[in-house]
């Protein structure tokens, strides 16, 4: 099952822009880069590199994605242009699989498993984040067209929902998993261990 990651390039001030008051433009950069790589290994971890595609925006040809080519073995795509919707559709149309975003901070190895084991039998699989997003959406035919889904509003996953159930069967995972956007993400996880201080000097690009 072929598993593609949606990421924005670590370009200071130009990534994780609600962290930048509290982080900066350097730091919010630098964390981008470890929810990338966290991201790419999970997913290694659970169908191999080869199965894996790094989709950059606005294009592949960053450094960092470069590196983390060589560092993973995954491949490396440039992501369509449109909103959320029309990327996610493109990407999903030319290889069927699994699809998540490299700020899906909460997602386990298990549950990309799960999401590979529920399109067995189902057209469609979700998974909730708590905030009313998704952190996954997988498919095994072309998903339907999204457009007028409002993205970041608390409601896309219910909204993606109607729109999938309409045409296939669809399979919604649990528990929600947590994704990482803003600054009370990132006391949480600091909280829990999961980054390493920041640093002065630390690469950003």
């Amino acid at each position: 099952m072929r598993i593609h990651i949606f990421a924005r390039a670590p370009v200071a001030g130009a990534c994780k822009t609600r962290l930048i008051p509290r982080l900066g433009g350097r730091g919010a950069a630098w964390v981008q880069q470890r929810l990338i790589e966290r991201a790419l290994a999970t997913a290694c971890a659970a169908v191999g590199a080869a199965q894996v595609t790094l989709w950059g925006a606005p294009d592949a040809a960053h450094g960092f994605f470069m590196q983390c080519r060589q560092r993973f073995g995954v491949r490396l795509a440039r992501q369509a242009r449109g909103d959320l919707g029309a990327r996610m559709r493109h990407t999903l149309r030319r290889a069927p699989g699994l699809l998540i975003g490299s700020d899906a901070f909460g997602l386990q190895v298990q549950d990309l498993h799960a999401a590979c084991d529920a399109l067995i039998h189902s057209d469609h699989v979700l998974l909730p984040a708590p905030d009313g997003g998704y952190v996954l959406i997988g498919c095994k035919q072309p998903l339907p067209a999204l457009a007028g889904v409002r993205w970041s509003s608390g409601r896309e996953c219910a909204e993606t929902v109607r729109r999938l159930r309409r045409k296939g069967s669809l399979a919604v995972l649990a528990p929600a998993r947590e994704d990482f956007d803003d600054p009370a993400d990132w006391r949480r996880a600091r909280r829990l261990g999961r980054f390493k201080p920041l640093v002065r000097g630390c690469a950003a690009y």
